[in-house]
Parts: C-alpha cells; structure tokens; sequence
C-alpha cells in the first residue's frame, strides 16, 4: 500500500509540472490574461501540494506553521479563481449590478479560508479557544458545502461564453477545467461524510488529490492545442475578412503580408515572392502585429479570422 500511495504522488508531482509547463509554452504562442492566471493556479496547486504531503509526513511534532503556511496558499488559489470568473464575464450592465453566482459563492469560500487563516495564527499564539472552531463538525461541514457550490458554479461559469478579449482557442481548454470542477465538486462533502460514518479510505489519497491529479492532466492536454491546426497551430489564411481589414484599417499590402503568413511562408520567401527587401516585410510585418495587437504569427492569423 506504502509503495502505490508513492507512486501516486511522484505522478502527481510529474503530472504537476508538466502541466505547468504546457501551459507557459501555450502562453508562448496564445496572449492571454486568464491564461496568466491558470499558470499561477497551477503553480500554486504543485506547491501547496507539496506542503500538504509536508504535513502528512510530519508525525508527533509541531505542523502549525505548515497548517497555516497550507491554508494560506488555499486562500490565495481561491483569489485567482475569483479573477479567472472575472476576467471570463462579459462586460455588461447586469454583471456590474448582479456579480454571477460564482463570483458570490467564491468570494465566500475566500471569506471562510482568510478565516481559516486567522484562526490557525490564533492558535499558533496560544489562543485556542477561539482556533478549536476549525476542529468542529459544523464548521468542516460547512466549508465543504460551501466549497463544493463554488466549485460546480466555478465550473459551469466557465464553460459558458468567452469574454471576446480573450483568444477563442482556450474555450476547449477552459471548458475541460469546467467539466472537472463539476464533476469533483462534491468530493470534500462526500470524504467527510466517508470518514463520519467510519468507512475506511486511504490514509494519503484522498479524493481532493484525485481531483488534483485529473485538473493535472487537463493541463498537461494544453501541449496538444499546440500541434492542433483548429486552434493554435499554424493554419492557412486564403484572405482576410474584408470587415477585419475595415476594422483594422489594414491596407493591401498589409492584408497580402498576412496570406502569405498564413501559407507559412518565412520573411525571406515573402520578400522574394514580392520583390522587396527582407527589411521592408519586417517593417510591414511589425506594422500589422500592432495594428491587431497581436505578439506572434499564430496569435495574428487566430485575431484576423475572428
């Protein structure tokens, strides 16, 4: 049993930074701010890992500067999760005088975690009386009520529309973390109410660390949006639309630069093909990245299509 729970946690570990790694090289090729925010919750979610498995290691001496070192680094995961919410809203009216229900619900769960907080400090400094509140059913209970309803809402917040900020080739990648938000939302509720009724389970896996592991290996899936011509990958461009070249205030040559971009064409064949300098088709190039706004080639075709 000893050796599967080890192995368990080196995959987790491995899991981990892969899919840390997948998704800085996505936001190589993808400009994105929910896709900044995903890489801090990865990186975060490795780390505080790591400290819970710190904690479970730990037997007979003092964890409560490992306890509040973990509960902190929650409270801060939850405050990303709360900026991925908004940043994926639409801006409207309604949004700004009625905040969706996962902005609510997980604002919450910050609440009660910064609670988490100051009550593990309490008890650090002697004071227990008020830091037994963590130890209660009631306030377990609740906490895992209420985390599971901020994650289903987390989860079906994020699958629904894209903010049009953002690039349309994260919405598999954000739908797939909304699918595993709700699908594991009731697991915190479910292994208290295992341990509650004395049903035995593992001692160091338990079904948070499941849902760790499957958010993992969403992750890592962001390496393949890379090679998928659909989505990130390099895909031909036969013309841009004439309402993006309005929009855009492209002119002719700028709106031919593209195409020739979208055959994968390199700068040089570019310039041979219209007889102009590798210099000029740098300079054309540089105008069009800052006229879409965009920071590499496969960011610029994605934006003109749209």
């Amino acid at each position: 049993m000893r050796q599967v729970v080890m192995a368990f946690y080196i995959l987790f570990f491995a899991t981990g930074f892969m899919g840390s790694a997948a998704l800085l090289l996505l936001q190589k090729r993808v400009r994105s701010r929910i896709l900044r925010l995903l890489v801090i919750f990865q990186s975060l979610f490795v780390v505080g890992m790591g400290v819970v498995m710190a904690l479970y290691g730990i037997e007979g001496q003092d964890t409560r500067i490992l306890l509040l070192l973990a509960t902190l680094i929650n409270t801060v995961l939850w405050c990303v999760v709360l900026l991925i919410i908004r940043r994926m809203s639409i801006p409207s009216k309604r949004s700004r005088q009625f905040p969706p229900a996962a902005q609510i619900l997980t604002g919450l769960v910050i609440f009660k975690s910064a609670a988490n907080v100051v009550l593990v400090a309490i008890s650090r400094s002697g004071l227990d009386g008020p830091a037994a509140l963590t130890g209660t059913g009631a306030w377990n209970l609740g906490g895992h009520v209420l985390t599971g309803l901020a994650m289903a809402s987390f989860g079906v917040h994020i699958r629904g529309p894209l903010n049009p900020g953002e690039p349309p080739a994260l919405r598999p990648l954000l739908r797939a973390y909304g699918l595993c938000s709700v699908i594991f939302a009731p697991v915190g509720l479910i292994e208290s109410v295992l341990q509650s009724s004395g049903i035995s389970w593992m001692t160091l896996i338990s079904l948070d660390h499941l849902f760790y592991m499957v958010w993992n290996l969403v992750s890592m899936s962001a390496i393949l949006r890379l090679f998928q011509p659909g989505e990130t990958g390099m895909q031909f461009l036969e013309e841009v639309p004439q309402e993006r070249i309005k929009a855009l205030a492209l002119s002719p040559r700028e709106a031919e630069m593209a195409v020739m971009i979208g055959r994968g064409l390199s700068n040089k064949e570019i310039a041979e093909q219209l007889f102009i300098s590798p210099a000029t088709v740098r300079t054309h190039i540089y105008n069009l990245y800052r006229k879409v706004g965009a920071g590499s080639r496969v960011e610029l075709l994605n934006m003109l299509r749209s």
